[in-house]
């Protein structure tokens, strides 16, 4: 590993290890001393399922937590550099929704639908007009309801009932506020600020409670419903990048519980987002690293000291982990995927070296693949037929998984993606 690798994934883990933590020290000083309250600031995306879900999942949060003072601001959907698959990634949001809201027990209309644009410019005309915040939750949450099941006469009577700013402070006021957004460090709705750290919709609220409460806060929103087990037999597909955190933290997991008892799985590689000519952002990039480190540290696995694989780093893991599958099978790629993501994402291995890459292989006891698969050629056209294969799911990033006529998307979802393989949740590798 070349001594440029080391100082810069060294400096990396120095910040993420220290970075947030010192900023949450200080705020707690400050309040120690009398310098105010707790402050959460909810970022609310009225045609965003998820901010939907949230809306709902925060009044059990202040009533658990009524002394933190929470603030609602209104912003407008992810500016294009920050999503660039939005027509996806709204359908998606609707199912996901439907799901998240079915397991915890909130609720999201079925069927639901996107909300019209003329029925969105009112309800964010609502949602601007200043009111106290568990006034402004209610407003979000049946304006959300309205919206979601396509009720335009619910939405003009909501229109009605609860005041709306002017039209015309509509767009301005939405562009001010993602503008502030996008300064304080994020890029889209349904997230939560506390103390400089970020917390995502559903998913992340309970460690906003942890934060919040301390670390034995009892769990704020019940699991009332889990995935039933399918067909015994069913291979689980799993599309994955290795230039993703989170894809490192999905194959750790799967590894270890392959070692357990092995899976039936389909394995299958795809190139990093950017290299697919789709953008990711400064401050989207910053917010998931730290998002993956907050995460592996509550799996108890090692993350931090990075060398990115972007360009000839990917490539060549690639090759090398599709040789290993066709000579050894599923079993032996896996191992060298949680290698190779272990070395990239823990110890700052540069993979596009030789001396790298023949550390990760030789960990998984594979060497004798490497000078072979660096040699072939037909790679590309079998990652080429993944990337179709994940879009055709209506799916753009990774993980992602298939199980069945079952998709999900994201590291989140694994713990569902297991219980239909009749296991347990993994924590750690």
């Amino acid at each position: 590993m070349s001594v440029g690798a080391k100082l810069k994934g060294a400096a990396i883990g120095a910040y993420l290890g220290g970075g947030p933590a010192m900023r949450r020290a200080w705020e707690g000083t400050k309040r120690a001393l009398g310098r105010g309250p707790r402050t959460v600031t909810f970022h609310h995306q009225v045609d965003d399922p998820w901010s939907h879900l949230l809306a709902q999942a925060l009044v059990t949060f202040r009533a658990r937590f009524p002394a933190v003072d929470l603030r609602m601001v209104v912003v407008p959907p992810p500016a294009a550099d920050a999503d660039p698959e939005p027509q996806k990634r709204r359908a998606w949001a609707l199912r996901d929704a439907t799901a998240l809201a079915a397991r915890h027990g909130l609720h999201f209309p079925t069927p639901a639908e996107l909300p019209a644009e003329d029925r969105l410019r009112r309800a964010n005309a609502v949602l601007l007009l200043d009111r106290p915040v568990d006034a402004q939750l209610d407003a979000a949450i049946r304006v959300g309801d309205a919206l979601f099941r396509g009720d335009g006469d619910a939405v003009a009577e909501l229109v009605r009932e609860l005041g709306t700013v002017p039209g015309q402070r509509v767009r301005p006021a939405l562009e001010s506020n993602y503008a502030r957004l996008r300064k304080a460090g994020h890029y889209q709705g349904a997230m939560l600020e506390h103390d400089g750290e970020w917390f995502w919709g559903v998913d992340r609220l309970p460690y906003l409670a942890q934060r919040v409460g301390g670390e034995e806060a009892a769990p704020l929103l019940p699991v009332a419903r889990r995935e039933a087990p399918a067909a015994p037999g069913e291979p689980l597909e799993v599309f994955f990048s290795f230039r993703s955190p989170y894809s490192y933290l999905t194959i750790a997991r799967l590894w270890a519980a392959h070692q357990e008892s092995p899976l039936p799985l389909r394995l299958r590689p795809l190139l990093p987002m950017v290299t697919r000519g789709l953008p990711v952002p400064r401050d989207k990039r910053l917010y998931i690293v730290k998002d993956a480190k907050r995460e592996a540290d509550r799996l108890g696995l090692p993350f931090g000291r990075i060398c990115d694989p972007l360009g000839e780093g990917v490539e060549r893991c690639l090759r090398v982990f599709l040789a290993v599958e066709a000579a050894e099978g599923t079993s032996a790629a896996l191992r060298f995927a949680a290698e190779a993501y272990a070395g990239i994402w823990s110890r700052a291995v540069d993979v596009a070296s030789d001396a790298g890459l023949a550390e990760v292989a030789a960990a998984a006891e594979v060497e004798a693949h490497v000078e072979g698969a660096l040699a072939t050629e037909g790679w590309r056209q079998v990652v080429e037929a993944n990337r179709d294969a994940l879009s055709e799911l209506g799916l753009w990033g990774v993980p992602s998984f298939r199980h069945g006529d079952w998709i999900a998307w994201g590291n989140d979802r694994l713990d569902w993606a297991l219980e239909r393989c009749a296991r347990p949740p993994v924590v750690g590798g």
